[in-house]
């Protein structure tokens, strides 16, 4: 056996943001106070594991010595066929414009048009005030670095009304390069334009596998590899697995697997819709709560659907179970539009408040805090009220990206690394205590040791900082290189991180050398 039996309350770091829901680390091993010169000592790296949008986003998980990944494992396949997709349009810089409306979005475009001839940071520096003179603090949150790459790019970005064109395709794929040369023909581009646009096609069409990764936790060693027929969805996979009592359950492209977390062999598998998934099972009482698309809730046993809710919509927040000292559990998910209480036997609607987003919510005791992107929201706590929908306690306003990081809670503070800051708070009242601007990115932060993990600018950065209310206090910052989207999984004093192709350890132990 490469396991011992593991509930999920003994798991250390099981599921999506640790056992308990919440971003916390049980693990007792002191891990360091600063980072060393070259950064913490790298331990290990995996086998090359596809990511974004050969592989997704997902976080891994750890039970005893070994780490489970789920992985739509996509494969480039030499083609006659030619598609036209969001990646390709991406590449050229496409974005949707709406939020701009038309006469903004023509003013930004002539005044790439028309700016003045400049280079490195005085170009940096036109870019970023004509955005911050022309947007709004919503449409800088949004478009605002898109639209700097576009002005430092000058004439040779691709004009927006050529973009839109070429993103009406009619059809998805072409049969052959031929038929794709006569869609274009009809367009009469400019040469340049129609030269670089054939580059970014590829000459494959992509297939997929739903892959389920098992690694040796001390050395990266593949141990087991399932794999089942897959459909492409891109970067959009992002859902976190579960394991419990020697199974895996994990959320894939086409199916809710449940696998055997010793040899890797197939229990049972529910089908789920072909659309990339952001939420993570949660596995309680045994049972697999799971937001996709719809809410459902399957018996961990055999895979049969015990009950769905229709109404509560949504595929990136993950649900959590919330126990308030009345002794009720209540489900809760933040929907596309707000935030529901379910009951978790039967899936019915117990409440449903002001909330809605993509990142998890966290509770401790009666308090409930989320991250929402809906406006006015933003980070707000709930306190639990008997027989009723829970009260609002707080709000801390601000402008919250779509796509944001979680929030912690310790002891008597709030602590959320995200949405372009480093914030800590009083969960009693919302006073804040620190505030600091950082280049975020979506990873949500772990506490291990007393000490707060972070990946900051877009993954690049790893930082360390000290969870105390006292004073925003910074202990370490390095260069790490990974993927800005996964959540780092600690594992006895050690930090396991995705990067762009593979997985690596490093060590955190205090005094930790790389041994």
């Amino acid at each position: 056996m490469l396991l011992s039996t593991i509930t999920a309350a003994q798991a250390e770091w099981n599921q999506w943001r640790g056992s308990q829901r919440n971003g916390i680390s049980s693990d007792t091993t002191p891990i360091t106070s600063t980072f060393p010169k070259d950064g913490p000592p790298e331990l290990w790296k995996s086998e090359s594991i596809p990511s974004d949008h050969d592989g997704g986003h997902s976080s891994l998980v750890v039970s005893g010595d070994h780490l489970f990944l789920p992985v739509v494992w996509h494969t480039a396949n030499p083609s006659e066929q030619r598609l036209v997709d969001g990646e390709v349009l991406a590449s050229l810089g496409h974005r949707g414009t709406n939020l701009l409306g038309p006469e903004l979005t023509a003013k930004m475009e002539a005044a790439r048009h028309d700016m003045p001839r400049l280079r490195g940071t005085a170009l940096d520096e036109w870019a970023r005030t004509w955005v911050k003179e022309n947007f709004s603090e919503e449409q800088r949150l949004i478009l605002g670095s898109w639209a700097e790459g576009r002005f430092k790019q000058g004439k040779q970005a691709i004009d927006l009304a050529i973009l839109d064109q070429l993103n009406k395709p009619p059809k998805k794929p072409f049969d052959s390069p031929a038929e794709l040369n006569a869609w274009l023909d009809e367009l009469n581009l400019d040469p340049s334009v129609r030269e670089r646009f054939i580059k970014a096609v590829p000459n494959t069409i992509k297939s997929a596998e739903d892959v389920v990764l098992c690694l040796d936790a001390k050395s990266g060693k593949t141990l087991w590899k399932f794999k089942a027929e897959g459909h492409p969805t891109g970067r959009t996979n992002a859902s976190t697995c579960a394991v419990a009592d020697d199974r895996v359950y994990a959320v894939l492209s086409t199916h809710l697997y449940a696998i055997d977390a010793n040899s890797g062999a197939l229990i049972w598998k529910t089908p789920v819709s072909k659309n990339g998934k952001g939420s993570s099972p949660l596995y309680a009482d045994g049972k697999i709560y799971l937001l996709e698309g719809t809410l459902m809730c399957v018996n961990a046993a055999d895979g049969q659907i015990l009950w769905t809710n229709k109404e509560t919509k949504g595929s990136n927040s993950s649900p959590i179970l919330w126990k308030t000292s009345d002794g009720l559990t209540t489900l809760v998910c933040q929907t596309n539009n707000n935030l529901t209480g379910i009951d978790p036997v039967t899936g019915e609607l117990r409440w449903k408040t002001e909330g809605g987003g993509q990142s998890t919510p966290v509770a401790q005791d009666d308090h409930l805090v989320i991250l929402s992107s809906t406006k006015g929201v933003a980070l707000r706590c709930y306190q639990a009220q008997p027989n009723a929908p829970p009260k609002t306690l707080w709000t801390h306003d601000f402008l919250s990206s779509r796509y944001s990081a979680s929030p912690l809670i310790h002891g008597d503070e709030v602590y959320l690394l995200g949405s372009s800051r480093h914030l800590c708070l009083n969960l009693a009242d919302g006073k804040v205590h620190w505030e600091s601007q950082v280049e975020s990115t979506i990873s949500s932060p772990v506490l291990i040791d007393g000490k707060l993990v972070i990946m900051d600018n877009n993954g690049t950065f790893l930082n360390l900082l000290k969870a105390t209310p006292e004073t925003y206090t910074p202990l370490g910052r390095t260069r790490i290189s990974a993927m800005w989207c996964p959540t780092p999984t600690p594992w006895q004093g050690r930090l396991i991180i995705r990067k762009k192709d593979h997985v690596a350890c490093y060590d955190l132990r205090e005094g930790g050398n790389g041994q």
